[in-house]
């Protein structure tokens, strides 16, 4: 007898595609965090986390945390890639990012562990310049973007002009994350980093802003670098979920660079500040572990908080400064734990073969 095909009951419920039966002892894996959830995590009022990655280890951190979204931000161009600006982020190397970052997400071991949150929702960061072209060839970009990546959205940073876009990659099917408020990717460099709706008509415009992009399609807006009244009024005034960084606390999630989040090295002001570190402690306990104090840590931008104690940076240099001193001293590897053996009687063969060859 032919066994009958299951039919999908995912939260993809409008596939009608039959799948292969699945074997009463092989668990059905928790299915990923999709737009819609996000969406009724904001109705019922429940705190939405969006963490940043760039790589697989990253991206395997984000999904152990349970975050609702993983963004693979155009930041990785400065915390991954050490360019100056966002700008320089090409779309072949978001691409590249975007994979590794799904394959973290979505790695078959973690679909079957029960005790692993679901996937998040991931969104692939427009790169500058990836959809300032012509309507055609942007549209090109993002299907890219989300064939290549297999993310579930992008996300495009822009006012008024990207209204026609969204309207017309939302109609294509194509998710959309509308980033108003700073818009780094407008700026060369930081110096143009300031605080955006710190006047009435600034204010406005960002409202503005906001409500067309609600109206042309985006399911989810990141608001960044505005006064925390500002955040909260134009979260109250639309229907999608609004995402803070800068913000304030009265918009329905947030989202940081992971880096920030875990004090990693981001630049070579951070390895000075734990070198720093390391010489000024006295604390012997200090010492013998390696993870020194770091009080010269580069100030962040005010809205950045590190989670991490002691900071990942920090820790990261010091385990290899440990491998480092444990080579030279020769005490790694030890031969006796960290060594393979061969058998007494290979080995003596082996010397007889060697013999005429001199040691140098």
């Amino acid at each position: 007898m032919i066994p009958m095909r299951a039919m999908h009951a995912s939260p993809l419920r409008d596939s009608a595609w039959a799948v292969p039966p699945i074997a009463a002892d092989q668990h059905v894996p928790l299915p990923p965090i999709t737009r819609h959830d996000i969406q009724s995590s904001k109705d019922n009022g429940t705190p939405l986390v969006c963490i940043t990655a760039f790589d697989y280890p990253t991206g395997l951190a984000v999904r152990g945390a349970g975050a609702d979204m993983c963004l693979v931000g155009d930041s990785l161009a400065n915390v991954a890639l050490g360019y100056a600006s966002t700008r320089a982020l090409t779309l072949d190397a978001s691409i590249h990012h975007g994979k590794s970052v799904h394959a973290a997400l979505h790695a078959t071991e973690l679909q079957y562990d029960r005790r692993c949150p679901r996937a998040p929702l991931m969104i692939v960061d427009m790169p500058f310049g990836s959809f300032i072209g012509s309507m055609d060839d942007a549209v090109m970009n993002a299907a890219r973007v989300m064939k290549e990546t297999q993310a579930a959205a992008i996300k495009m940073e822009g006012s008024m002009e990207l209204v026609p876009l969204i309207e017309r990659l939302t109609s294509a099917g194509i998710d959309v994350m509308g980033h108003i408020g700073l818009q780094p990717q407008h700026f060369g460099d930081a110096a143009g980093f300031k605080v955006q709706g710190n006047t009435v008509r600034s204010a406005l415009s960002v409202l503005h802003t906001a409500l067309a992009l609600e109206k042309a399609g985006c399911f989810s807006l990141v608001i960044e670098c505005v006064p925390s009244k500002v955040g909260e009024a134009i979260s109250q005034r639309l229907h999608i979920p609004t995402i803070g960084i800068g913000a304030g606390p009265g918009t329905h999630g947030q989202v940081l660079v992971c880096s920030d989040v875990t004090g990693d090295l981001a630049s070579p002001s951070h390895v000075s500040a734990v070198l720093a570190g390391l010489d000024a402690s006295n604390d012997a306990a200090v010492e013998k572990s390696m993870v020194p104090h770091t009080p010269a840590w580069p100030t962040p931008p005010k809205f950045v908080r590190c989670f991490a104690e002691p900071r990942l940076g920090a820790a990261r240099i010091s385990a290899l400064r440990s491998f480092s001193e444990a080579v030279r001293q020769r005490t790694f590897p030890d031969n006796a734990v960290e060594a393979y053996r061969i058998k007494s009687h290979e080995w003596a063969a082996f010397e007889r073969a060697i013999a005429d060859i001199p040691r140098r």
